[in-house]
């Protein structure tokens, strides 16, 4: 409970600290033809991070403002092609390689933002949405979502 805590204040510090950064961005919609991806719920998507190394994340649910998401702590040299879920971790405070963050919404808009690719798409687990729930009750929404 301490580190869903934790973990939730994390990104939302950072997310508050990206936002009011004093860099300039221009933000050009696609022409009309052009759609973005869908968005897979349970899909594995590989991001390429700050260091060049590729970090997982996993789609928990969807609703009309966010994707709610799932990060690793593992980070790969190359992006992975195909990927065995079990070796995915969380990590944790004291672990060397870092660790995941069990939830944490992002703006819909926001997730093709980085180079996001789908590796494959597994079912949701119903422990990995403990976090989620969490939110939900935070938010006093509740409101089933795609799931």
């Amino acid at each position: 409970m301490t580190f869903s805590r934790f973990a939730i204040i994390y990104v939302l510090a950072h997310i508050a600290v990206s936002g009011c950064s004093k860099e300039e961005t221009t933000s050009v919609a696609p022409p009309p033809q052009q759609q973005q991806p869908s968005i897979e719920v349970g899909g594995l998507y590989a991001t390429l991070d700050k260091d060049g190394s590729w970090r997982i994340v996993k789609v928990l649910a969807l609703d009309e403002q966010a994707v709610h998401l799932r990060s690793y702590a593992n980070k790969f040299p190359e992006e992975p092609k195909d990927l065995d879920p079990a070796v995915l971790t969380m990590g944790g405070l004291n672990d060397p390689a870092g660790f995941g963050i069990g939830h944490f919404p992002l703006a819909r808009e926001g997730f093709f933002n980085q180079k996001r690719v789908l590796i494959k798409v597994l079912p949701v687990k119903e422990d990995e949405l403990d976090g989620y729930k969490l939110y939900l009750e935070a938010m006093k929404g509740g409101d089933q979502v795609a799931r």
